[in-house]
């Protein structure tokens, strides 16, 4: 019978090793898994629907982090008439809104999300994915003349106003102390700025950082009613914490797109304008 070397040996077992470990010794990435993944395993039938982070919390009695989202699912293609699309008594049927309970989230998934509040932090428009932030309705509803049109303030600058049928978007999007029509709601400039910079490649917050947590829109929230000295407490918590898994391997998978090449349709690289700084006082 044959006897192996030694050496013969090392080198099998190094083989062995290597294909037991797929062959690539580098350390993958552990996902910790959002709630806005298990949104979009839920939604996968969804063609095109927006998710808004509506509200955020900390509860430190026991350490836990948690989100609401506010989900807006197109039922169908709006086909009106001008009458129609008018009125201010009729509800909208082709928009479904949802929303959540309190969900748990881990403190990377709260992190990676401490500006975003009052914003789309996930978009699917014509099947196609978006992961990063936006000013909420900035995708699929402002800009889209089934839901709304562009008018003109008195000193010439051009702003978003939905039609009466869609008058609850205007609270939804810009909050409701602007009231029917959106008068200060996005800036054209801001709205072509976005998508022709931002769109599908990095977060925006605005041409001046104004959308985001610190956003007035956010006046009704649970968090914008919490103090500050609390604010900043979790602020220092949650990035002790957030450090303390990504040492370990840990990530989310917003944290890892960042990292990594874009795969949908809008594959380029881009930086995005300074975020806002801090969860916002």
């Amino acid at each position: 019978m044959n006897k192996f070397s030694p050496l013969f040996l090392s080198i099998f077992s190094i083989c062995l090793c290597l294909i037991s470990c797929g062959g690539n010794t580098e350390q993958r990435p552990k996902f910790v898994k959002s709630p806005v993944d298990n949104l979009i395993t839920k939604y996968i039938d969804k063609n095109d629907y927006t998710v808004i982070l509506a509200d955020m919390d900390y509860r430190e009695d026991i350490d836990k982090y948690y989100h609401k989202y506010r989900i807006l699912l197109q039922e169908s293609k709006p086909n009106l008439t001008r009458e129609q699309l008018a009125d201010t008594t009729a509800q909208a049927t082709d928009i479904k809104i949802e929303n959540t309970d309190w969900v748990e989230v881990s403190p990377i998934v709260f992190e990676d999300h401490q500006n975003d509040l009052g914003m789309t932090i996930l978009n699917k428009e014509n099947g196609v994915l978006d992961k990063n932030a936006a000013p909420a309705g900035a995708n699929g509803y402002v800009g889209n003349p089934q839901y709304g049109q562009w008018q003109t303030h008195s000193n010439g600058s051009s702003f978003w106003a939905f039609y009466g049928r869609y008058r609850l978007m205007s609270d939804l999007f810009f909050g409701p102390r602007y009231g029917y029509g959106g008068y200060y709601g996005y800036p054209r400039n801001d709205w072509n700025d976005y998508r022709r910079n931002y769109r599908g490649r990095s977060d925006y917050y605005g041409r001046n950082n104004q959308y985001g947590t610190r956003s007035k829109t956010n006046t009704n929230t649970s968090w914008n009613k919490k103090p500050a000295s609390f604010k900043n407490k979790v602020q220092s918590k949650v990035a002790q914490s957030s450090s303390s898994l990504k040492s370990r391997g840990y990530t989310s998978s917003k944290s890892y797109s960042k990292t990594t090449r874009n795969t949908n349709r809008f594959s380029t690289s881009s930086t995005s304008r300074g975020r806002s700084g801090g969860f916002g006082k």
